[in-house]
């Protein structure tokens, strides 16, 4: 073997050697950067598909009530969707190495019957070889770009199970808070029935309070579909069945923090933490690479070498080399290479409009934001109290025999509907911080936390005499 065949041997080996299948340390890396991004330390090395350590440890976290990070921890490891995202890191090292091997070389053999006649050709595709280092860079630009979109995807997801999970410490507060009203207008419907039959109050104060307990009645059931079709979302993202969705929530809707970020904080945030615009640039990076690639392939598109021996008639055998190419005698490339000039110019406009969107959300989502919060501190300042204070002289007029029944229940009715909108309000405030966090790329801090203590209002109506 002369110097110059050792010569491609050795790079095709080394081509080779230097390719790894194990997509560990990808998966690893794109691990780590989501729970940098959402603050939740997970143990990688637990698995669904190792059964026995890691149902030891699912039981244990569902045994504990069930915080949101701890429901992020449990979604991170056992979503079979999520996982799947996961898989597509591995399909992208596979797509990566397979980019670095060399074609396989062709062998064909041709028998001529009713003779001795034999011809055998084998050839390797040799433009291949020498663009394999070109080819792996386009290649491993292409990788980071799945990558980065595929941690993308698990980021989004963990924003939807944090969504999810305020969602249902909103509804479960609201069943209690309809639980307390009706038990409460079940036992004030039972007082002004003893009023009606002392003779105290008319006929229409009666039906009016039997439709607010019936009304109350059926905004309770309502309220208990709410919880069962939130907690279900969650089970569904947990990935979650039978014994194992017997979990109970921890905590309750928090205060809003005492400080928000600045605005041009957060817009810088999103163009440097948004790994779905890296993955838009890794892109454009690709493609300009392969343009290069073009270039070359446009014109002769393959190059082969190869040994041909061939026996003839007499017996005679010859021996000797062999090249292919095409010629570009109608196609001179012009068209592969206006696709690429023209793929790279789309994935800059798409970059650009990616960019120009994440700012518009982070510009929209903030005001949302800013508005549900002016929303929670109106509330508290201004609306709970001034509805607190009306009940509550109603309820000193109705003692005093001043006030009827109806009044007192109209002045409970909107206390209640305001301590419901607030409710609303408070969960409003975090999903959209959530939808922010999304939007930014990364969890935002929040500092401690007080607990939302709102009480149930409850209509207390004694049967007295007017």
């Amino acid at each position: 073997m002369d110097v110059r065949r050792r010569g491609i041997v050795f790079l095709v080996l080394l081509t080779i050697g230097c390719s790894s299948m194990d997509a560990r340390p990808d998966l690893e890396r794109a691990r780590q950067e989501i729970a940098t991004r959402s603050g939740v330390t997970v143990d990688w090395t637990l698995d669904a598909d190792q059964a026995e350590g890691f149902q030891r440890w699912l039981v244990a976290k569902l045994a504990e009530p069930l915080s949101m990070d701890a429901a992020v921890a449990i979604s991170l490891l056992n979503n079979p969707k999520l996982r799947s995202h996961f898989r597509e890191i591995g399909i992208a090292r596979s797509d990566l190495v397979a980019a670095g091997l060399p074609d396989n070389p062709a062998f064909s053999v041709e028998r001529r019957f009713r003779g001795t006649a034999a011809e055998f050709d084998i050839a390797q595709e040799f433009l291949g070889l020498l663009l394999i280092p070109l080819r792996k860079k386009v290649a491993e630009s292409e990788f980071e770009r799945e990558r980065l979109k595929v941690t993308q995807e698990v980021w989004e997801h963990v924003a939807e199970v944090r969504a999810a999970y305020i969602h249902l410490q909103a509804s479960e507060q609201l069943l209690e808070m309809r639980q307390g009203v009706a038990d409460a207008l079940s036992a004030s419907l039972t007082a002004v029935r003893a009023l009606r039959a002392a003779g105290n109050i008319g006929i229409l104060e009666v039906a009016l309070e039997e439709q607010a307990e019936g009304r109350s009645r059926i905004e309770l059931a309502e309220a208990d579909l709410g919880v069962v079709e939130s907690r279900e979302r969650v089970n569904v993202l947990l990935g979650l069945s039978g014994a194992e969705t017997e979990w109970r929530m921890a905590g309750r809707l928090p205060r809003l923090p005492r400080n928000e970020l600045e605005f041009a904080e957060l817009e810088r945030l999103a163009v440097s933490e948004r790994l779905d615009l890296a993955s838009a640039k890794a892109e454009v990076e690709a493609l300009s690479q392969a343009q290069e690639l073009t270039r070359i392939t446009s014109i002769i598109p393959e190059f082969g070498i190869g040994a041909h021996s061939e026996r003839e008639p007499e017996g005679e055998t010859t021996r000797g080399p062999s090249i292919s190419f095409p010629i570009p005698l109608f196609d001179f490339g012009g068209t592969e290479r206006a696709r690429a000039k023209y793929r790279l110019l789309q994935a800059q406009d798409r970059y650009a409009a990616l960019a120009i969107k994440i700012r518009s959300d982070v510009r929209g989502t903030f005001a949302r934001m800013s508005v549900a919060r002016s929303k929670v501190e109106y509330f508290e300042r201004n609306l709970l109290p001034a509805y607190q204070r009306a009940t509550d002289e109603s309820q000193l007029l109705y003692n005093g025999m001043f006030l009827g029944v109806v009044s007192l229940v109209q002045a409970k009715r909107q206390q209640i509907d305001a301590a419901r909108d607030y409710l609303q309000a408070v969960s409003d405030y975090w999903i959209t911080r959530t939808e922010l966090e999304q939007v930014v790329g990364r969890r935002l801090p929040t500092g401690e936390l007080l607990q939302v203590e709102l009480e149930s209002p409850r209509p207390k109506i004694s049967a007295h005499h007017h």
